[in-house]
């Protein structure tokens, strides 16, 4: 419950166990409420498909997801 609250906040949970590389950027899914999350600048903020999806990125290698 109290990890959700740090997601209302922007403050999500980095789940490292599932962390990949899809050609551009690390990305990975908040631990706790499993919004797609994207690492730029050395910070991860959540995936913003209008702005960040592009074809050439790679999908996650175990389950295929691209988001």
């Amino acid at each position: 419950m109290i990890k959700r609250l740090k997601c209302l906040t922007n403050s999500h949970s980095v789940n490292r166990r599932r962390v990949w590389h899809d050609g551009h950027n690390y990305r990975t899914r908040c631990s706790a409420c499993g919004t797609p999350l994207i690492r730029t600048f050395g910070e991860w903020r959540k995936f913003d498909v209008q702005r960040d999806a592009e074809d050439s990125r790679k999908m996650h290698p175990t389950t295929g997801e691209a988001v």
